[in-house]
């Protein structure tokens, strides 16, 4: 810190101290310098990081009763978010906080403030937790006429904002604490305000009030910059007779620090190419009408709004999406996209288009990119490019597009990347009560969100992802939602949700108009509008068939007598395996295929990317004859073409997902004779009201008696997919279905279809009271919508709200998915030794003495696998934990804990015949089948 600055203090201010070193150096950082630090960092970030559209809602958000031009109002912005990182750490002025030094062998600092005239002698130790700095802090702004909108945002600088206002208005009374009353802190306090006032460029800050959105943004920002300074390796503490004019400026210190960090600067990400020439030049092209629509549709909106894009599986939508994402970022001056899925494999589909895409914006510009998901550092896209990252040198401009970021990744920092590819989940935690909520919140803020696969979200996610779009509209952050098989109520609800309005039951679907198809529904302020794109011309037709799962095997034999790939989706993974061992009796191993989700993860990474080789659009490799038995893994994550497809019933979008893997490419080598024609074979309609077991577990009786009714011999798509998922999703059909149910059973008697009509009753209050309980369950650890979030940010984290270290918690906590285990796989043998599966690709047999250096680390964490639901039913889980909690400390693997690969990690230990006991039953892996289990005799 230059001298001018130092010297605006007294002596006791300057004595204060803000950062300790634990060492034994006894370096040290002035509190006065790491608010000085703080200002530099946050102007700099202000300036080149954030995004013009953020900087606009701040500008915006700014509430003052003078009348101010718009160049006023953005330098009053930049000197707001200066002064609230000048003063974020004033409530470190407090005796409380002092004499905590006392506890890290710094009882000089200590007598030194003592003898400067500051009392530090707390009374009450144990009180003093309910007033921690950050508190203080807010307590001393808004004693110095800072309104609480603004001193809200330094009271949540450690990630949660205060509870109540009580502990606030208390702070003043314990001023052996909090030090506001005691004359001689209170003139250090009011100090530091007018330090930071200084810093900032004000001479006040009263009547300044703030919006919520703005409050959130600023929230996170503030936290950014307070961990950029705290970072002892970019801001160095000092040593404690380190003489005032050695020192470095705050100036100099933050950009020293600045050019370390390597953060990308705001750059628009959309270059100046002609709309007309987009999809050619970034995807080498021609456009389809739907693509066409949405670029038009998104390059002429007024405002920032929701854009919901429904067209048939294969009509670009992805490519359309990113597309509009550029029209959004260069009208509303946006730093990036998240691209957000359902599932991990999905994300990992989708990561290297999205990469090449980046790679075809501005050339020689680097991006920070970030795979946001639990297995990110297995896919081996996104790890050559952190490898690469490493290695970049800034005169290589033929790689500087897209980089990994060292800053921008972990869990709570990844979405600050510029582009960021996901699972939903950390999209709907943008709705959780978690600390650090606005960084995440700043991330969101900051980019275009793209919501793929829209319809495969359950009652409960989508309870979050309402929340979140109605921050999202709050924001004004331009959302795509992508979608084949969108309900019109779930359409109508999304819309609703961005524009922060309640569905009037005026609003509500009638049921005589199908929606047409394809279709794009998108806001543009208060309105919504819709417009109805060409449809590209591709059609086909599919005929459904009944079968008996008796006949699987015969009828496949007939089918496939000349050759032919076949696809059997199963809704449980027992049962593909049941199905997988009955098909190798008929047609050989070598003929079949297995995919589910009790493999370890690198057994279906690798099963995956055969079936991608074999099946996808290229044909090199195309077999004679193939039948992969799989499960839902399949409905979404795989770019595969069948020539005839079995599947379970399922629920009608759902279904219409998994034909959209039969006839999937156009091909040049004819398919056999026999399988010409497209044709889907449902399995598993026991009668009209009756399914298999395992289907009703996953799906229940009510979407299933639906989808029977209006399955139909004949399908002609994509024209019939908005008809049909109408009629399965929306209310008013329950006298045609009971008709369509009663005809296909032969019942003619008025108590035979009175009976129909109860179990259909019965079937449709089960999950109605599902999804309602769903929705109140998903409301438990949610925030306030933001029109209900209205002055200020007290309470907006108010218990329950959860503490989340690992970042699991809240992932398992958006989804309602039931209990979950994740184990890893190793072996023991005969010899006593611990050692990798045999099959483990570059690891395979390996022994494991010691703890595992990072490679092998890895290569153990690879053999990842979810335990069966068996084994983590409620009454049960906590023995089983018990059990392989027992496991890692007889084979002291705990001590395995040592790399971040194994941390905290419980284990398989299988024996030399890949088995091992748990509960009451034996547990058995194998390459082929994946895991299962029997019960012990």
């Amino acid at each position: 810190m230059m001298a001018h600055d130092e010297m605006v203090l007294s002596s006791p201010a300057r004595s204060l101290w803000g950062k300790l070193a634990l060492d034994s150096n006894h370096c040290w950082l002035p509190l006065w310098m790491h608010l000085a630090d703080t200002a530099e960092i946050v102007a700099l970030l202000w300036m080149h990081w954030l995004p013009p559209h953020t900087k606009e809602l701040v500008v915006q958000g700014i509430v003052v009763q003078e009348s101010l031009s718009l160049a006023e109002r953005e330098m009053l912005a930049e000197k707001i978010v200066r002064f609230l990182a000048a003063a974020h750490d004033c409530g470190k002025a407090s005796p409380a906080f002092v004499i905590k030094a006392k506890k890290v062998n710094f009882a000089d600092i200590v007598d030194e403030i003592s003898g400067k005239g500051l009392p530090v002698e707390v009374k009450n130790q144990a009180l003093a937790k309910r007033f921690p700095h950050a508190l203080v802090g807010e307590a001393i702004l808004e004693r110095h006429g800072v309104d609480r909108s603004l001193a809200d945002i330094v009271g949540a600088h450690h990630g949660k904002p205060l509870e109540s206002k009580h502990d606030l208005e208390a702070a003043p009374e314990y001023s052996s604490i909090t030090g506001i009353k005691d004359g001689a802190w209170k003139r250090v306090q009011e100090e530091l305000v007018q330090y930071a006032l200084h810093l900032a460029g004000l001479s006040s800050i009263s009547g300044i009030t703030l919006t919520v959105p703005a409050q959130v943004v600023l929230s996170g920002l503030l936290i950014m910059a307070d961990w950029l300074a705290s970072d002892a390796t970019q801001f160095p503490l000092i040593p404690r007779d380190y003489g005032i004019m050695k020192m470095k400026s705050a100036k100099e210190r933050a950009e020293q620090a600045w050019s370390g960090l390597h953060l990308p600067e705001y750059k628009q990400f959309a270059s100046d190419c002609p709309w007309s020439q987009l999809y050619e030049e970034r995807f080498g092209r021609q456009p389809r009408p739907v693509q066409v629509h949405a670029l038009q549709v998104a390059s002429q909106m007024k405002h920032p709004g929701l854009m919901v894009i429904e067209a048939p599986m294969g009509e670009g939508k992805t490519e359309a999406a990113l597309a509009a994402a550029e029209a959004f970022a260069r009208r509303f001056g946006l730093g990036g996209i998240y691209f957000a899925l359902p599932t991990q494999a999905t994300s990992d589909g989708i990561f290297p288009r999205i990469e090449k895409w980046i790679e075809h914006l501005h050339a020689g510009v680097s991006r920070s990119i970030f795979l946001a998901h639990g297995k990110s550092g297995f896919n081996e896209v996104y790890n050559g490019i952190k490898l690469h990252s490493h290695l970049y040198d800034e005169e290589d401009e033929k790689h500087a597009d897209v980089v990994v970021n060292d800053w921008t990744q972990g869990r709570k920092k990844g979405l600050l990347a510029d582009f960021v590819v996901g699972t939903i989940d950390h999209v709907l935690m943008g709705g959780l009560k978690m600390k650090h909520l606005a960084l995440r919140h700043l991330g969101l803020v900051n980019k275009i969100v793209i919501l793929d696969e829209c319809h495969a979200y359950d009652a409960y996610m989508n309870q979050y992802l309402d929340l979140v779009l109605s921050w999202l509209g709050a924001y004004d952050v331009p959302v795509i939602v992508l979608s084949a098989t969108l309900p019109p109520h779930r359409r109508q609800e999304l819309l609703a949700a961005y524009q922060n309005r309640h569905i009037k039951k005026a609003d509500c679907i009638d049921t005589e108009v199908i929606s047409p198809y394809p279709l794009i529904s998108y806001t543009d302020g208060e309105n919504i509008y819709q417009d109805l794109p060409e449809p590209s011309g591709r059609k086909r037709v599919v005929h459904l068939r009944q079968l008996d799962e008796d006949n699987l095997g015969d009828t496949l034999s007939e089918l496939l007598a000349e050759g032919g790939c076949a696809g059997i989706i199963c809704n449980t993974v027992k049962k593909a395996q049941s199905v997988a061992q009955c098909m190798e009796m008929y047609f050989g191993e070598d003929c079949v295929r297995l995919l589910h989700s009790c493999f370890l993860s690198f057994d279906r990474v690798r099963k995956e990317q055969e079936l991608r080789d074999l099946l996808g659009p290229q044909e090199d490799h195309r077999p004679d004859k193939l039948i992969v038995v799989g499960t839902q893994v399949m409905e979404q994550s795989l770019d595969v073409d069948f020539d005839v497809l079995f599947t379970e019933i399922c629920p009608m979008d759902l279904l219409l997902q998994r034909i959209g893997r039969l006839h999937r490419h156009n091909r040049k080598k004819a398919r056999p004779s026999r399988l010409q024609e497209a044709t889907c074979y449902v399995m598993g309609i026991q009668d009209a009201l009756t399914f298999d077991e395992g289907s009703t577990a996953v799906y229940g009786e009510y979407l299933l008696m639906k989808t029977r009714a209006f399955l139909e011999q004949r399908l002609i798509l994509p024209d019939n997919i908005p008809r049909l998922v109408q009629q399965v999703y929306e209310t008013g059909y329950d006298d045609e279905i009971i008709n369509r149910l009663t005809k296909e059973a032969n019942l003619v008697t008025e108590a035979d279809i009175a009976d129909v009509r109860q179990q259909y009753a019965i079937a449709r209050n089960q999950y109605e009271t599902c999804i309602e309980k769903k929705k109140n369950k998903a409301r438990t650890f949610q925030i306030k919508t933001s029109k209900a979030q209205r002055k200020n940010l007290l309470g907006w984290l108010n218990a329950p709200q959860m503490e989340d270290a690992s970042g699991k918690r809240g992932e398992a906590t958006v989804r309602d998915s039931g209990n979950s285990l994740t184990v890893l796989v190793i072996c023991k043998k005969e010899d006593g030794g611990l050692y990798t599966l045999p099959w483990l690709s570059g690891h395979g047999d390996e022994r494991i003495d010691d703890v595992p250096d990072d490679g092998l680390a890895k290569a153990i964490a690879s053999c990842s696998i979810n335990l069966p639901s068996y084994f983590v039913q409620n009454w049960q889980i906590d023995k089983v934990i018990d059990e392989l909690e027992q496991v890692v400390i007889d084979k002291n693997l705990d001590s395995w804990y040592a790399s971040h690969w194994l941390k905290g990690e419980l284990f398989l230990v299988l024996n030399e015949e890949h088995e091992m006991h748990l509960l009451d039953r034996i547990l058995v892996y194998d390459e082929k089948n994946g895991l299962w289990s029997y019960k012990e005799e």
